[in-house]
């Protein structure tokens, strides 16, 4: 995979023109904002503001790495104990790999490889060929952000992406295993305030409620009541994803 190998996917833009499946996806995300019970995220205002403290911090550690290793660290993320398995990784690698900062860097690297697969093996240690191709197609679609925008510091560059895409744009990217947890991830560890729909979200979100949500039920329901309790958006992510990940329990 080299420079030229980036530009030939799609170029993904900041506000993409939904149109067909998004279009009806679009629809959903409205109608789950508009269908949004105000009892329900009374009721998530005042837990939050039970559980979560003025100090809880806004910013996570995998924010701070760079570009290259944020992706990494989204995709092996996926349905994976963070703390066990992601971090060591992710650890090993910069030990290992200290030059590689930019995507690009990451897409030469991944280029030594005969495949996707051989790489996070290798070099991730990480045995899943589903990963592999869906780490191939995130560094692209990323590659494309930053090819878009030339004169813009890379950092800058993906930084204004996810702030200025919604939530359902993840249909674009057309990344078979990387849905809507997925993109939103890779949004917050860009830069944008906002909330991730994984596991320990939605259990979250159920336990207040005593009943099971949607994962963009629980998006939108944790965004609305974290701007109701006066609230970071991402500081609420991150001490609720830490609770649940962690083993400590939600009280």
């Amino acid at each position: 995979m080299t420079d030229a190998d980036m530009s030939n996917p799609r170029a993904p833009v900041l506000n993409p023109d939904l149109s067909g499946s998004s279009a009806i996806c679009e629809a959903i995300f409205q109608m789950k904002k508009i269908n949004m019970d105000e009892s329900d995220i009374d009721a998530i205002a005042a837990r939050l503001e039970q559980i979560v403290p003025d100090t809880a911090p806004k910013v996570s550690p995998g924010q701070l790495r760079p570009p290259a290793v944020k992706i990494i660290h989204c995709v092996l993320s996926l349905h994976t104990s963070y703390d066990k398995v992601v971090v060591p990784r992710l650890e090993a690698f910069m030990n290992n790999h200290p030059d590689t900062q930019r995507v690009i860097d990451l897409a030469n690297l991944m280029a030594r490889y005969p495949t996707p697969y051989t790489f996070m093996k290798q070099e991730l240690n990480f045995n899943s060929e589903q990963k592999a191709r869906i780490l191939q197609a995130v560094v692209k679609f990323v590659c494309q952000i930053v090819q878009n925008t030339p004169n813009v510091p890379e950092e800058e560059a993906l930084k204004q992406w996810a702030i200025q895409v919604k939530p359902q744009d993840y249909q674009t990217l057309n990344i078979k295993g990387f849905a809507l947890a997925g993109f939103q991830y890779l949004r917050i560890l860009f830069g944008a305030d906002t909330i991730k729909p994984d596991v320990h979200i939605k259990g979250f979100i159920s336990d207040v409620l005593n009943r099971k949500v949607s994962d963009v039920e629980s998006l939108f329901l944790l965004e609305s009541a974290s701007e109701r309790a006066s609230l970071s958006v991402r500081a609420v992510d991150l001490f609720v994803w830490g609770r649940g990940a962690r083993g400590k329990g939600i009280t």
